[in-house]
Parts: structure tokens; C-alpha cells; sequence
């Protein structure tokens, strides 16, 4: 047999060799999520978020609660206007300083029952010279599917209808030890606030 055809046999085993091998190693797709609940917040949807914040959140959750994302949230003409507008828009995820001492925070929604009408509960975390504090719990069993988090000034103000403009707005109160709703008036926490005079955006 002549040089040639050796050289063009030994070529097409090559490249055969080299296509066993890549499909050997490509991973495998991982099954879908029984639940369907764990596995819906992809890594672009953490993508913000700090390693110190995941850490927090991971400390929060617990059986049969996780962390609201996108997924979670019913679209609308104003939600889309609210990503157009900030870009990175998460629904369920705000910084903000919430408790006034300088030090950046954040608040996070947690989906607690999933299904049609799913409910959620909101945390707050504190920022610390080393991380975040646990979760403080700001409303438990709420409906913000069709909603939102988001910051004035120190004030946690929680959409549960972004449409209609439906919010509770609360304020951390420092003797008391808990977030207070602002509009409620709470004698604990009350008095005459203003309306919010602007929708901060969900990043610091």
C-alpha cells in the first residue's frame, strides 16, 4: 500500500479517535428536578448575588422553603417596564441599608408553598464586618407572585401587586427588634411617614 493512503487512513482514524473521546467526556444532562422547586434558580439568576449573601440565604432556607427568583413572578406590561428600566431587576432580591448603620443590607423573598397560588416569606439580613446576620423575618404567608421588593431609603416596601401598586411598607425598629409596618400605625413604630417618592432599583 503506498505512503499515501497510510497517511489518509491514519488521518480518519485520528479524527474518529478524537470524536470517541469528546463524546466520552461531555457531561451528561442532568435529570429535571423532581420537585421542580431546587434546581429553578439558575447560576445566571445567583449571578449577582455575593458568595457572603448565598451564604446567608443557604442559612435561611430550610425543608420546603428556597429562595424566590424570576421564575417565580408573574409577568406584566409594568414588570417588564421595571427590567427595561434597571436591567438587572430581580423581583426578590434588594440592598439597601434597612437598619441605618451605614453598613449595606439585603432583604430576600423565600417561596414557602409552591403550586398555583404560591406563598412567600420575606428575611431581612444585616450587613456585619464579616458577613450578614441570620435571617430576620419581616412578613410571613404573603402573595407576591404578581410582586415585588424593593428599597426607599431604609424602608423595605413590599409589592404584592406591582400592577395595581398594592405595597406594606416596613421600617426597622431598633428597641422593639423587629421590622414595623410603617402604614399600620404600629404604636411601637408608627407616625406619619411619607409616601415613597421613588422606586429605588434591587442593586446597590
Amino acid at each position: 500500500m503506498s505512503r499515501g493512503r497510510w497517511a489518509g487512513r491514519l488521518l480518519v482514524l485520528s479524527f474518529a479517535a478524537a470524536a470517541v473521546v469528546l463524546a466520552i467526556r461531555r457531561p451528561a444532562t442532568p435529570p429535571p428536578s423532581e420537585s421542580g422547586g431546587a434546581t429553578r434558580e439558575t447560576a445566571a439568576a445567583r449571578a449577582d448575588r455575593t458568595p457572603a449573601e448565598e451564604t446567608a440565604i443557604a442559612g435561611a432556607a430550610a425543608d420546603g422553603l428556597r429562595p424566590a427568583n424570576g421564575n417565580d413572578a408573574v409577568g406584566s406590561d409594568v414588570r417588564d417596564e421595571l427590567r427595561t428600566l434597571y436591567g438587572d431587576y430581580s423581583p426578590y432580591f434588594v440592598r439597601g441599608d434597612l437598619n441605618g448603620d451605614g453598613r449595606l443590607d439585603f432583604a430576600q423573598a423565600f417561596v414557602r408553598r409552591d403550586g398555583p397560588e404560591p406563598l412567600f416569606d420575606v428575611a431581612a439580613f444585616f450587613g456585619t464586618p464579616g458577613g450578614f446576620t441570620d435571617a430576620v423575618w419581616v412578613a410571613r404567608g404573603l402573595a407576591l407572585s404578581a410582586g415585588d421588593l424593593s428599597v426607599d431609603r431604609s424602608v423595605l416596601v413590599v409589592s404584592e401587586d406591582v400592577e395595581q401598586d398594592v405595597s406594606r411598607r416596613f421600617r426597622w425598629e431598633p428597641l422593639a427588634g423587629r421590622f414595623v409596618d410603617v402604614d399600620a400605625g404600629d404604636e411601637e413604630g408608627g407616625g406619619d411617614w411619607p409616601e415613597p417618592d421613588e422606586r429605588l432599583g434591587t442593586k446597590a
